[in-house]
């Protein structure tokens, strides 16, 4: 008896020395992954660290940002399963008639935690496909029709966004049906100014344009201003562009 149970206890112990050997290996090669695609990253973009990103082009903090949460992701699905594989062959090495005793007790408590979880699986397959896709990114300004403004944090359960009166939403991946994106790729700054009915136009224009080509010229946002502006005269009267 003593000898069986030495048996059984070495099986588990093997197992779990294997199960822990194959998860340092799997998070080995996937930080490998993610250090390789964000030290290009930087090189791409003449930076000795992610901080100074910010001043690299957009695609490339985009590119770090989305490949550490895919990263971080991929850890945590290969601990679980790892970790699920590795309990039940401990159980079934330990008592190998359990697991047939309690299949059909199992498969209903699976179907069980299925039915309640799919809301959980839908918002994290949506998440999926929203960090893979980039859709968003920490630091865009995005309409999510529950919710815009900015984004604070993007997982593959929620997204974080903090609207222009400072409040916090918490928008699940799985509601969100729309997203507009106004920080991708570019987008229009539309500024309407208010005059007296009896202003000059031509004056107000004129004064609108140079300090808008003033601000195109600086140093400090030309990098930001991608095409020359635009003063467009609106007339109520006859609702057109005038």
């Amino acid at each position: 008896m003593l000898g069986d149970i030495g048996v059984r206890a070495l099986k588990v112990a093997i197992i779990i020395a294997a199960a822990w050997l194959l998860s340092r290996l799997c998070r080995l090669v996937i930080r490998r992954i993610v250090r390789r695609v964000v030290d290009s990253a930087k090189v791409k973009a003449s930076v000795d660290d992610t901080q100074a990103l910010e001043r690299s082009p957009l695609a490339d903090i985009r590119l770090v940002q989305r490949t550490r949460t895919l990263g971080s992701i991929l850890q945590n699905i290969t601990n679980v399963v790892i970790a699920v594989i590795a309990l039940i062959l401990c159980v079934n090495a330990v008592l190998p008639d359990l697991l047939g005793s309690f299949a059909l007790v199992t498969a209903a408590v699976g179907a069980g935690l299925g039915f309640g979880a799919q809301n959980i699986v839908k918002d994290t397959l949506n998440g999926l496909f929203i960090v893979a896709e980039d859709q968003v990114g920490i630091g865009d300004v995005v309409d999510l029709g529950l919710a815009s403004g900015m984004v604070e944090y993007v997982s593959v359960r929620i997204t974080q966004v903090r609207d222009v009166n400072g409040t916090l939403w918490y928008v699940r991946n799985g509601e969100i049906t729309r997203i507009g994106n106004m920080s991708q790729g570019w987008a229009r700054a539309i500024i309407d100014i208010g005059v007296p009915a009896d202003a000059d136009v031509e004056a107000v224009e004129s004064a609108l344009l140079n300090a808008s080509q003033a601000l195109a010229g600086d140093p400090k946002w030309r990098t930001r201003i991608l095409d020359a502006p635009e003063v467009w005269a609106w007339s109520p009267s006859t609702a057109t562009p005038s």
